[in-house]
C-alpha cells in the first residue's frame, strides 16, 4: 500500500506543480534567475511527471499481485484511493488543460489546433494515469464476480479503463456490493431464527 500512496501523492504534487507555473511566470521578475526559476520548474514538472508514471506502472502491477494473492480487502482500498479520491486531481488537471490548450493556442495564433499534439499532451497523460489505476478497478471487478458470480456484469471491466466512466462504475460497484452484502447478511440472520 506503501507504493499505492506514494502514487497517490505524487499525482497531487503533479497537478499542483502543474498549476503553480502560471502564476510563478506572471509574479517573478524577468531577469537572468527568471529564466533559471522556469527552467527549474519545468525540469521539477518532467521530473514528477516520469516518477508519476513509473509509480503509476509499478501499481497497475500490485493490482495484479493482489489479485493472484487474493488480497481483496487491500484490493478494494486501494480502488478507493485511486478512483473516489482522485477526483479532485482530474479536476484540477482538466483545469489546468483547459488553461494550457487555450495559452497554447493563443501564443500559437491558432496553429496548436493544426499540430493537435501539443494540445492533446495533457488529454493523453490523464488517459494513461486512468488506465494505471483501472487495473485496480479490473481486480476489484475480478473479485466481485469471483465472489457474486453473475451480480456483476462484465461491462464493468471496460468502464475501468474510460475516464469520468471509472469513477462512475467504481461508485456503481461499491453501492452494489453494499446492497447484496445488506441482503445476504439479511438472508443469514433470516435462516438463524
Amino acid at each position: 500500500m506503501k507504493l499505492i500512496r506514494a502514487y497517490f501523492v505524487m499525482l497531487y504534487v503533479q497537478v499542483i506543480l502543474q498549476l503553480s507555473i502560471v502564476p510563478s511566470i506572471k509574479y517573478f521578475p524577468e531577469n537572468k534567475s527568471f529564466n533559471l526559476f522556469i527552467f527549474l520548474h519545468v525540469f521539477a514538472l518532467i521530473s514528477v511527471f516520469c516518477i508519476t508514471q513509473i509509480l503509476g506502472c509499478l501499481s497497475a502491477s500490485l493490482a495484479v499481485k493482489m489479485y493472484w494473492h487474493s488480497e481483496d480487502d487491500k484490493i478494494r482500498k486501494a480502488l478507493i484511493l485511486l478512483k473516489i479520491k482522485t477526483v479532485p486531481f482530474y479536476l484540477l488537471n482538466l483545469v489546468y488543460g483547459l488553461i494550457y490548450t487555450l495559452f497554447i493556442t493563443f501564443v500559437s495564433m491558432g496553429m496548436a489546433l493544426v499540430l493537435i499534439v501539443p494540445v492533446m499532451i495533457p488529454i493523453w497523460y490523464t488517459c494513461a494515469f486512468v488506465v494505471q489505476s483501472g487495473f485496480f478497478g479490473a481486480a476489484n471487478v475480478a473479485v466481485l464476480r469471483k465472489k457474486y458470480c453473475d451480480n456483476i456484469s462484465l461491462i464493468h471491466y471496460v468502464l475501468q479503463f474510460i475516464p469520468v466512466l471509472d469513477v462512475l462504475g467504481t461508485v456503481i460497484l461499491l453501492k452494489k456490493t453494499k446492497k447484496i452484502n445488506a441482503a445476504s447478511a439479511e438472508q443469514i440472520e433470516s435462516a438463524t431464527e
